[in-house]
Formats: structure tokens, sequence, C-alpha cells
């Protein structure tokens, strides 16, 4: 079932400026600016408070040396003992996240409003706000912005600015076929930092699951292709391949409705661009065969006792993305792509007018003051909707290690494969609502931890059709 066309819609803007600022507008009817400065003492408490839910690692109070919690105690942290390992804690987390971020005649207004899916809400965080749950917040006792509301985020103006690609719409690429790049194999200088999604033993046959439920609706949309007369070939659906950046651009170039990555994404803290996802990349000696090349910083390792660098990784970040090989006047660069020059990202890796990136803190670029990250170079290259997840994603092992999950719990999975189903259909966020909805349903009626928001609250989608004029 579909959310209900929305009555009214709702924009909220936020900005850091010492304090934090939040303004917002209803559209229906003369449209009238609000601006509130939000407390800060307030903010700060009900950030922290946020903070210590996430499986990000944090600070180890009473060390000697002040060190910072592991990956894995993050993740053991956040589904046992955090706010969002239980209901009632989450309640408490959501009512005060609630009370730092939205005025109380902001919240007044919405719950006058309040019929499921009514009301369209779009935001623009700022990088304080960038990881707030909003569609959890709560309107009062018994409603969160989520039963009342669609939310979906804006960019930055500045993104409608002499964009590279404007979307083409759905309806014109649809029979299509999808890129999936599910899980790709890790080259080793990327392994001490990072593993596969799906390494241990219970997760044998997973990605024959994910395989069975996507190459059939393949194999459709093929069908569909020749029947329509169209000469375009199917794209590539690798899983755990070794998938490198050339590849992905061949793929992408030969049109497709829809990217799906699931994987790893990194960021440096504070440096725009910098976000990246990670396939089996490596640099060399100028001019190898297998030597990438690009505008992240290599990931060298060295054996023990050792200077010798080897196996450089290198990720695919948001400025590759955004400038291509416009970096670079080496020829044998360009000769990869099929061209005799430098190209700009969107030549390179047009993005399809739906992409999702399912991986840790994929929407990083609305934590840093200059907003460019995957999604804003996505929606430069040519999408009008990207999904990805504001924080760290615990992964299946990590549920059924720490939370005591049957093996056949795979709510990340679960995760993932239902962003590729909304992604298919006529609306992926009205899709998303829908099922998040009835995972909020589900975590308040049984407590289950396999239901929590920690998971499902992490999915955010923004929007950026083409403008007109």
């Amino acid at each position: 079932m579909s959310a209900p066309a929305p009555d009214s819609e709702l924009l909220v803007r936020a900005a850091d400026a010492g304090d934090t600022y939040l303004s917002w507008t209803w559209l229906d009817g003369t449209p009238t600016a609000h601006v509130r400065r939000l407390d800060p003492q307030r903010l700060d408490i009900a950030l922290a408070g946020l903070r210590r839910a996430l499986p990000h690692p944090q600070q180890v109070d009473g060390t000697e040396s002040g060190g910072v919690e592991s990956d894995r105690a993050a993740a053991r942290r956040a589904l046992t003992s955090a706010a969002f390992a239980s209901p009632s804690g989450e309640a408490e987390l959501a009512s005060l996240l609630a009370h730092a971020v939205l005025p109380p005649e902001l919240r007044a207004e919405l719950a006058a409003r309040g019929t499921a899916g009514s009301t369209r809400i779009r935001i623009t965080p700022s990088p304080r706000l960038a990881q707030v749950p909003w569609e959890l917040l709560a309107v009062d006792d018994d409603r969160r912005l989520l039963d009342i509301a669609v939310v979906t985020h804006d960019p930055p103006a500045t993104l409608y600015v002499a964009r590279s690609r404007s979307p083409v719409p759905w309806e014109r690429v649809r029979h299509l076929p999808a890129v999936h790049v599910i899980d790709p194999i890790l080259p080793a200088s990327a392994r001490h930092r990072l593993a596969n999604v799906y390494t241990e033993a219970a997760d044998l046959g997973v990605l024959d699951e994910i395989r069975s439920r996507v190459q059939p609706r393949d194999r459709t949309a093929r069908r569909d292709r020749a029947a329509r007369g169209s000469g375009q070939r199917a794209a590539l659906t690798p899983f755990q391949g070794e998938v490198t950046r050339v590849q992905l651009a061949a793929a992408l170039s030969r049109g497709c409705s829809r990217f799906f990555y699931f994987g790893h994404v990194s960021a440096v803290p504070n440096e725009p661009g910098s976000a990246a996802i990670h396939l089996n990349d490596v640099t060399g000696p100028a001019g190898a065969e297998d030597s990438a090349w690009g505008m992240a910083a290599a990931w060298t390792r060295t054996e023990a006792g050792s200077t010798t660098p080897y196996g450089a990784h290198l990720p695919l970040c948001a400025l590759d993305f955004l400038l291509g090989t416009k970096q670079t006047e080496d020829p044998r660069v360009w000769a990869r792509y099929g061209a005799n020059g430098s190209q700009y990202g969107h030549e390179i890796w047009p993005m399809p007018t739906r992409v999702a990136i399912i991986a840790c803190e994929g929407g990083v670029d609305f934590r840093s003051a200059e907003t460019f990250g995957l999604i804003m170079a996505a929606l430069d290259a040519g999408a009008e909707l990207v999904t990805t997840t504001r924080w760290v994603l615990p992964t299946d092992a990590a549920f059924r290690a720490y939370a005591a999950a049957p093996a056949g719990t795979r709510p990340t999975t679960r995760l993932a494969l239902q962003v590729d189903d909304a992604h298919r259909g006529a609306d992926p966020v009205a899709a998303l609502t829908d099922w998040q909805r009835g995972q909020l349903r589900a975590w308040r009626e049984t407590g289950d931890v396999a239901y929590s928001p920690l998971l499902w609250a992490a999915l955010t989608t923004t929007l950026a059709p083409a403008r007109r004029g």
C-alpha cells in the first residue's frame, strides 16, 4: 500500500552559526518562514545521547591511553546496552531529540496536521544535525514524525547551479537493467581496515539468495527491453566480484535504470569530497595494466620491519565522480575509459535516475560545512533520487554475535533488499516509508532488536528532480 498524496508540504532548513538555527516554511497557503535558535545546552545533551546510541567507536573513559573503542565493542554497545537496544531507551532518546530539535510551535503545528502521510517534510540539515533520525522524533506522547509524515532530504540549492547532467525521468528508463555491486572483493591492502560484509560460515549462501531475488527481475527487464526494440546490453551484476572503477564505468555507460551498491564507504572527517566506495582498485607503476588513477589517498600498508608499501588500495571517491580524469594529463589513464582526452566524472560514470549506496554512513555529505560527498556527486552526475545511510550499520554477523539473533536472521541484508525492491517501484519514498512504519510497529510490539531503529532509521533519501527553465 502506498502512502497517500500529501495534503501539505513543509520545508525545514538548519544552519550552524555558533549556535544552530532552524527555519521552517509551510508551502500550502501563503508561505511564511519561521526561524528559531535551538537551545544549545539542550541540543548538546540530545546529540551526545544520539552519539552514545550509535555503533561509531567512542572514546573509552578511564583508560590510561584515553583510547577509542574497537568497531566490535562499538557494535556490541549499540546492540546491547545503548538507547537503540530497547524500546524504552529509544523512546526516551526520540523525545529528547524532538524537544532539542523541533521548536514547540513546530511540534504543535505538526501534531495538528498529523494524519498518516498527510505531510511531506523536506529537510536540509546542518552538519550538527546531519545524523538526527528525523523520522523518529516524537511529535507527542504517542506519535513520531514517521507516523504522520513522509520525510526526505533536499540537497543545497547550489546543486542546481550548472548541474553537470540532468536526471532522466523514471518512466523513460524503468525498462533498462540495473547495475548491482554487492560486497565487492577488496584488495589485500584494504583488508587490514575493512572486511567483506559476508565472511562467516553462517553467511554462506546469502549471496545466492540475493542473486536469486535480483537476477530473475533482470531477465524480465531484458525481455521488456527486447519487446521495446532496445539495443541496450544488460548491465553487469557482480556479487563479491573483483569490480574495478573501469568496469563500473563500462556498466553505467551502457545505459541502466538504477545503480545499487552494497559494501563499504569511508571518509576523512571534515574533508569534502573524500567520501568513497571501495572496489578492487590498486595503484602501481605508471602505465601498469592493473594500476588505477584517482584523487583519493591510496591505502598503503607496509610489511613488519619494512617501509616498502605494497598493494596500495585506491578508493573511488566523490571527487573522482565529479572531476573524473580532468586532473591528469596521462593519456594512458584517459585510454582506459576509451577516451582520447580527459573527461569529467559524469562522462565516465553517468549516474542513472535512482542510486542506492547501502554502506556505513554513505550520507556523510551533510556532516561537512561544505556539503559534498557521494550523494551530491551522484545527483550532479544525473541521479534524481539517492538512498543511503546516516550512520554505521551493524552487520548481520554483529546481530548474531551480540544480540543473540538466530542464525537465519539477517536484518542488514533485509534492509538492503528492501531498498532494492523500493527503487524498482513507482514511488520508492512511499515504499520505504511504509516499510519503516511496519518496522516501527514491530519494534514497539516485540522489542526484538532485529527491528531496532538502529538499522532502519539510518536510511535517508535525497531527492533532486530536474528543474525546468
